[in-house]
């Protein structure tokens, strides 16, 4: 099914191709377009396929290329991105789980609710809808209206269950916006029903990439929803001596753990055999609009990610520090959020958990750019370096009750 689109206004012409309507019984196994193809700007190309063998049997991926950055969205998989390039850049990290993981082989409730890692290797992965964090305990009412106790697993939901609606979507006039969009629910009888629409967009020879996010809430009575994106980078961006940049108003350890490294917090080691996960809680500072950045700057400086975001949107913030062997996932994570990756019965006491009227939507969104050379890395850390201003951060040296659980 291919569609032309005209619309009026702002609106732009722009090429659509279904390939996934679970409703219409659309299902489109092998496809792609380029730029030569669709006469709208150069370098380009989409293409989709299913995977065989192995875990990642029945596996569909979309391959969005603009001639400098490509990328690759997972529709099986929540419509995460696996791994992404950028001018022979690799943009993600090397996890112990190879290979993209179909959403039948996890288990969530394996080893204590950390099943979710058996298929963790995403460069973003969306986590929530329902809940993310720390696995444990939580009390709902059930369809008796009575109290009962059910287990959240690590991350929730979302990043395992497949879109039942997958497009690509091109704009035919300048700047030519080459996008793929999906829908995933993620529902349940007597429970919540979340609808999540994405667009993941970038523009031909550009060196960024935006995801713009909507969760809707289908019940007819209120829901709670939280929303994190677990942005994931190893090297060659994350390196000794590569540093994190950010804005920031206030952090603190999360645990005692996270409390020997708070001198150091800003700066990475070299992977490390044996060693346990740091992480940091953030509040970042916003210029006028409410956006913030943060990035990933590599010893030389000659190199560097960014992610940005509204702080309106999105105004918890956590570093994920994981500098173990290579082997093991020598990997740091850039994690703006609804609130922090906590038990959800502590961020729900904190009015931290987003709640929802019936009908109502939450809207985020996040760009992820590359920067390579002195000259680009320099400008974008003059970006962070307007939003601080004179701003001093406060660093505390101890977890702290606002944060974590402590």
């Amino acid at each position: 099914m291919v569609d032309l689109k005209t619309g009026s206004g702002k609106d732009k012409k722009s090429f659509l191709k279904v390939l996934t309507d679970v409703e219409k019984g659309i299902y489109v196994e092998k496809w792609g377009i380029s730029g030569d193809e669709l006469e709208a700007g150069d370098g380009w190309r989409i293409e989709k396929c299913r995977l065989y063998g192995g875990l990642s049997d029945g596996v569909d991926v979309i391959t969005v290329d603009n001639g400098k950055l490509s990328f690759v969205v997972v529709p099986t998989r929540g419509m995460g991105i696996w791994k992404g390039e950028y001018r022979g850049t690799f943009l993600g990290w090397s996890s112990p789980v190879n290979n993209v993981v179909h959403p039948c082989h996890i288990n969530l409730e394996a080893r204590g609710g950390l099943g979710w890692l058996d298929g963790f290797n995403e460069w973003v992965v969306r986590c929530g809808l329902g809940s993310f964090g720390a696995p444990g305990v939580d009390v709902i009412r059930d369809n008796t209206g009575g109290e009962k106790k059910v287990i959240l697993t690590l991350h929730g939901r979302i990043a395992n269950i497949p879109a039942g609606v997958v497009k690509v979507k091109v704009g035919l006039e300048p700047s030519f916006e080459l996008g793929v969009e999906g829908v995933v629910h993620e529902r349940t009888m007597f429970g919540s029903n979340l609808k999540l629409t994405t667009s993941i967009t970038t523009t031909p020879g550009s060196s960024s990439l935006k995801i713009s996010d909507a969760v809707e809430n289908l019940r007819g009575v209120p829901d709670e929803m939280q929303l994190l994106y677990h942005c994931n980078y190893g090297g060659p961006f994350l390196e000794r001596g590569t540093r994190f940049v950010a804005p920031i108003r206030r952090v603190a350890p999360r645990d005692s753990i996270a409390a020997e490294g708070v001198d150091g917090f800003d700066v990475f080691g070299p992977p490390e055999s044996g060693f346990a996960e740091q992480v940091y809680f953030m509040e970042l500072l916003g210029n006028d609009d409410g956006r913030t950045k943060v990035m990933l700057v590599s010893r030389d400086e000659t190199k560097a990610v960014s992610v940005s975001f509204s702080s309106k949107e999105l105004p918890f913030f956590t570093l994920w520090k994981n500098t173990a062997a290579v082997e093991d996932g020598y990997v740091t994570g850039l994690e703006p959020a609804t609130s922090f990756p906590n038990l959800k019965t502590f961020e729900r006491e904190k009015n931290r958990v987003i709640k929802l009227k019936p009908g109502e939507s939450y809207r985020a969104e996040v760009t992820l750019s590359v920067h390579l050379g002195k000259d680009e890395v320099q400008e974008a850390c003059y970006d962070i370096e307007k939003i601080k201003g004179k701003t001093k951060p406060t660093v505390f040296k101890e977890p702290i009750r606002d944060f974590s659980p402590v």
